[in-house]
C-alpha cells in the first residue's frame, strides 16, 4: 500500500468513526442528562468498555433493576427517533452490508468492514443496531458467534451448513482447503451457492479457517494453535519443508499465527523438547512424520547401514544422510571415517563387529 492509499484509508477510517460517534450522540440527544449518561456508560459510548447494571446503579445509588428500566425507556424513545432521514441512510448502509453477506455477518466482521476500531467507535455501531427494528443480533453458545441478521429464518440455513461441515471434518479427520470444503458441502446441499456456504460458515463457532485459508474443526491445533509448538507444527505443515528456527519465528509473525511476537530462542528451546520435531542441521527443524528421525550423524549412518543390511559405498551413504540432514558432505565423511564404529573393505563401509 503506497502513501496515497494509506492517506485515503485513514480518511475513510476517520469518516466512519466520526459518523457513528456523532450519530449515536444525535440519537440520544433528546434524552435527559442522566439517561444519556447511563446509556453511554452501559453501551461503552463514553468509555471503551460498557459497564454492568450493578456498577451503574451503585454510582447513582439506585438498584440495577431501576437502571434496566431507564435503559428500556430510553431505547423506546430512541427507536421512534431512528426513523428520521438522518438515521435511515445509515440504517440502509448497514442493511446493504449484511445483505451482501447473504443476510448474516459476524459483529466483528462488520466492524472491520466499516473500518471501526474495537473501542468507542465500534460500540457506537453496536448500539445503533440495537435500536434498529430490521436487524437482529443473534448468538448461540457453542454454535454461532455474535452476528447480525436480516431475518430469523436464516438461522435454519446457518445451522444446516455448520452441522454439515462438522460431520465432514469428523469423517475426514483433516483440514481442507476452502475449495474442497465448499465442494463437499455443495454435494450435500446443492441449493446453496459457494458464496452463501462461506458466508454462513464464517459465523460458526465449531468450524473455523486458519491463517492459511484452510478449514477444520475449531478445536484442532492446525486451526487454533494454542502454544508455540502447535504454531510451529501448523507452519511447517503448511510450508512442507524444513526451516531454521529464526525463519520460523519470522513466518509466525508474518502470518499472525500468534498474538504475541515470536522469539527465535523460545522456539528453539520448545522444539528441542518435542518429539514431533527433528533437528536436521544447525538450527534447522523438520517434522518427524516426514520420515526424519533424531540422532547424531554417526547414529544416522549406523541406522542407514542397519537398514540396508549390507556394505555400502561412500556416495550411497552420503546421499542417504543428506536426504534427512542439512549438513555438509565433508561432515558426513568425517563421521564415516570413525574407525571405532565403521570399517572399510574394498571401498565399502559396514558396521564394525
Amino acid at each position: 500500500m503506497d502513501n496515497n492509499q494509506k492517506r485515503s484509508q485513514m480518511k475513510k477510517n476517520q469518516k466512519a468513526q466520526w459518523l457513528f460517534l456523532t450519530l449515536t450522540n444525535n440519537l440520544i440527544a433528546d434524552l435527559g442528562e442522566r439517561s444519556q449518561e447511563i446509556i453511554k456508560k452501559r453501551f461503552g459510548l463514553s468509555v471503551e468498555k460498557g459497564e454492568t447494571l450493578e456498577k451503574i446503579g451503585t454510582r447513582y445509588e439506585v438498584t440495577r433493576e431501576r437502571i434496566r428500566q431507564v435503559i428500556a425507556e430510553s431505547l423506546k424513545k430512541v427507536t421512534d427517533k431512528i426513523k428520521e432521514e438522518e438515521f435511515e441512510k445509515v440504517q440502509q448502509r448497514i442493511i446493504f452490508t449484511i445483505d451482501k453477506n447473504n443476510g448474516i455477518i459476524k459483529e466483528t466482521d462488520i466492524i472491520k468492514k466499516f473500518n471501526l476500531e474495537e473501542t468507542k467507535e465500534a460500540n457506537a455501531i453496536k448500539f445503533f443496531v440495537i435500536c434498529l427494528q430490521d436487524i437482529y443480533s443473534i448468538e448461540e453458545k457453542g454454535l454461532i458467534e455474535k452476528s447480525w441478521i436480516m431475518s430469523k429464518e436464516i438461522l435454519q440455513n446457518v445451522k444446516k451448513i455448520i452441522l454439515t461441515a462438522e460431520k465432514i471434518f469428523q469423517k475426514e479427520k483433516k483440514i481442507l482447503s476452502e475449495k474442497d470444503i465448499v465442494e463437499k458441502i455443495s454435494l450435500l446441499n446443492p441449493s446453496f451457492s459457494s458464496e452463501q456456504i462461506l458466508n454462513l460458515l464464517r459465523v460458526s463457532v465449531r468450524v473455523k479457517k486458519n491463517n492459511f485459508n484452510k478449514w477444520g474443526l475449531s478445536t484442532w491445533d492446525e486451526i487454533s494453535p494454542k502454544g508455540t509448538r502447535e504454531r510451529v507444527y501448523l507452519l511447517l505443515k503448511e510450508k512442507n519443508k524444513p526451516l531454521h528456527f529464526t525463519e520460523i519465528a519470522q513466518l509466525i509473525d508474518k502470518y499472525k499465527i500468534g498474538k504475541k511476537k515470536a522469539h527465535p530462542q523460545t522456539i528453539h528451546n520448545e522444539l528441542i523438547k518435542d518429539d514431533r520435531f527433528v533437528l536436521i542441521g544447525r538450527g534447522v527443524y523438520a517434522l518427524k512424520e516426514w520420515g526424519y528421525f533424531k540422532g547424531t550423524i554417526k547414529e544416522v549412518i549406523r541406522d542407514i547401514l542397519k537398514k540396508y543390511r549390507q556394505p555400502l559405498n561412500k556416495e550411497t551413504i552420503v546421499g542417504e544422510v543428506l536426504k534427512i540432514r542439512r549438513v555438509k558432505k565433508a561432515t558426513v565423511i568425517i563421521n564415516l571415517n570413525n574407525s571405532q564404529l565403521f570399517q572399510k573393505k574394498n571401498n565399502l563401509y559396514e558396521l564394525k563387529k
